[in-house]
């Protein structure tokens, strides 16, 4: 009887297992492609299948290319998805280091972590060993919808810009900036294009030390830079725009550029305070001023042991009129990058922006009011979609929402 009963037990302890294996099975069939993809590729890499990996890692990002601390596979198994970590390591592993500096950027970007931060140090040590360029240029080509700006109405004779995208830091410590140039070509090609600016009145610079952002916009001692050479008193529209690192004074809060060759650890001494800009830029005798930062000033990428700060900034521009501040984020946010476009994530809807989206009534005139409204409703909202509830929020001092922004024919 004992026997019988054995006998029986175990086919029921048969069956069950049959049905979760069956289950476990059917559930790993179902899983999303880009979860198989993602597993195979750590598959491949613990085997030491390098070139394997990066192709199934290369996949996974096709079909989702947000890092996420934890996600479901199947059944009761859940565990990490860093796919661009995970395929920088293997391009390390083949001594493929500028390729694993592009993949580690953006994973630290999108979610930082330890494994990612020690893998990009390793990386950016044997690029400085062999003498290589700290960077390889994205292939992310130019988005349609950003490829034919609008044509200015009229040539604004006496326009002056200064463009500066900072994508590349002597610092190892510091991330690249990966399309911080891109960022800045293009706003260069708007200004010309749809703005109507002179292509040699628009100060353009790549890569800017701080004694190059003093040259631009002056000193402690000298305002007069090369901005103020080329103001017309009263004439004038001038607008500026940098994007790159911003970083905060751990000890005073207050906010700076952070120049290629500074360091936020002793910002104070190499970087451009933010209070020194707004100053100079108040003696200009302007028609108007606009300046777009696509930055953050939290100090959240630069600073590993310290929580992000909200700055503190004194701005004489605020009392001026036909005066306009924008930037990419607020408070102690970061500001996103848009992987999929190619771009800054504010920068590519600014873009988009004066590509016409902010048009509303269609009238081929943008007001500001227009524009900051666009911008407050796509940068939330896409940087939460992108990454997992992310909060960004442009921030704006704007005296007057009525105020013409651009117009093309």
């Amino acid at each position: 009887m004992k026997n019988k009963w054995f006998a029986f037990f175990m086919a029921v302890m048969l069956c069950v297992l049959f049905l979760l294996f069956f289950t476990a099975t059917q559930q790993a069939l179902a899983m999303e492609d880009y979860k198989k993809s993602y597993l195979q590729g750590l598959n491949d890499k613990e085997k030491g299948n390098y070139e394997s990996a990066i192709e199934a890692f290369t996949n996974a990002i096709k079909e989702s290319d947000k890092e996420q601390k934890s996600i479901r596979f199947y059944g009761m198994r859940y565990g990490e998805y860093y796919p661009h970590r995970e395929k920088g390591i293997c391009h390390y592993a083949l001594k493929q280091y500028k390729n694993a500096q592009v993949e580690l950027d953006i994973s630290l970007n999108q979610l930082p972590s330890d494994e990612t931060r020690k893998y990009l140090d390793m990386t950016k040590a044997e690029l400085a060993r062999s003498g290589s360029e700290s960077y390889i240029d994205m292939t992310v080509a130019t988005p349609e919808e950003l490829k034919k700006p609008k044509s200015a109405d009229t040539e604004n004779r006496y326009a002056v810009a200064v463009v500066i995208g900072n994508r590349d830091y002597k610092s190892k410590d510091i991330p690249t900036v990966s399309y911080a140039i891109e960022d800045a070509r293009q706003v260069k090609e708007y200004l010309v294009k749809t703005f109507g600016y002179r292509e040699g009145n628009v100060i353009f610079e790549t890569n800017a030390t701080k004694g190059t952002l003093e040259n631009i916009f002056g000193s402690e001692a000298d305002y007069k830079g090369r901005l103020y050479e080329y103001v017309q008193p009263k004439k004038s529209d001038v607008f500026v725009y940098y994007s790159g690192h911003g970083a905060p004074s751990l000890e005073t809060r207050k906010g700076y550029i952070l120049p290629v060759d500074g360091d936020p650890n002793s910002i104070s001494i190499g970087g451009y305070p933010l209070d020194l800009l707004y100053r100079n830029l108040s003696h200009l005798e302007v028609r108007s001023l606009t300046v777009v930062t696509d930055a953050c000033f939290s100090g959240a990428p630069l600073f590993k042991k310290a929580s992000p700060v909200g700055i503190i900034v004194q701005n004489p521009l605020v009392t001026l009129k036909n005066v306009s501040i924008i930037n990419s984020s607020s408070g102690t946010e970061l500001s996103s990058w848009y992987t999929e476009k190619g771009h800054g994530l504010f920068t590519y809807y600014f873009l988009l922006g004066l590509a016409g989206k902010a048009d509303v009534n269609g009238d081929r005139q943008i007001t500001m009011g227009e524009f900051l409204s666009y911008l407050n409703d796509n940068v939330p909202y896409m940087a939460r979609k992108l990454y997992e509830g992310r909060k960004q929020t442009p921030t704006s001092t704007v005296n007057d929402p009525d105020q013409v922004l651009v117009t093309y024919k």
